[in-house]
């Protein structure tokens, strides 16, 4: 098999949820020279869905090295720290994310669950607010594809409607209503 025959076979594999063959074609197809900024971004994020958070930010990694103007690989790298708990270098990445793709909705939910993690409620809130104005599908497809953030935003939210936080510096109670509304329908809190 080729190169292309491969990286096919890969794109299949993780279609249909077969994450772990998906990383080994992946793999077998840039060693065959398909050394494309697709074919790390992609097994990259299988690695994601592996839970292999550390290949999945040096595949990352690699695509940034060949682009760096491909603002899913800071995307996808931001989400991969936030997994890690490294919400610095979560924001950071969404930062980028951001300057060079202005309306990408899920980036800016992105970081402010990552500020929410570190304490700057205001950046938080800011953020929170920023994602609401995008579409709900967008917001939608980040719940359905990241669910790992349930918890953190959970947190968020605790955070910034718990204490004296002042009402400038948080979400109203309906803007929460609506982004719990989103993920919880999403992952089946009903």
């Amino acid at each position: 098999m080729n190169a292309k025959e491969l990286f096919r076979d890969a794109q299949r594999f993780f279609v249909e949820g077969r994450h772990k063959e998906s990383i080994e074609a992946f793999g077998k197809s840039i060693e065959a020279g398909e050394r494309t900024e697709i074919a790390f971004l992609s097994r990259g994020v299988a690695y994601l869905k592996t839970e292999d958070t550390d290949r999945a930010i040096e595949d990352f990694s690699t695509v940034i090295g060949m682009n760096d103007r491909n603002f899913r690989a800071y995307f996808y790298r931001g989400t991969a720290y936030m997994r890690k708990e490294d919400f610095r270098s979560a924001i950071a990445d969404f930062d980028r994310t951001i300057e060079l793709k202005p309306d990408h909705g899920a980036a800016f939910f992105a970081r402010g669950t990552a500020y929410a993690q570190t304490g700057n409620e205001y950046e938080a809130s800011r953020n929170l607010k920023t994602a609401m104005t995008f579409s709900e599908a967008m917001i939608q497809s980040f719940a359905d594809h990241y669910g790992m953030f349930r918890t953190q935003f959970d947190k968020a939210l605790a955070f910034m409607t718990g204490g004296d936080i002042p009402p400038s510096m948080s979400l109203t109670g309906e803007e929460i209503k609506t982004l719990k509304k989103w993920l919880d329908e999403e992952n089946g809190y009903h």
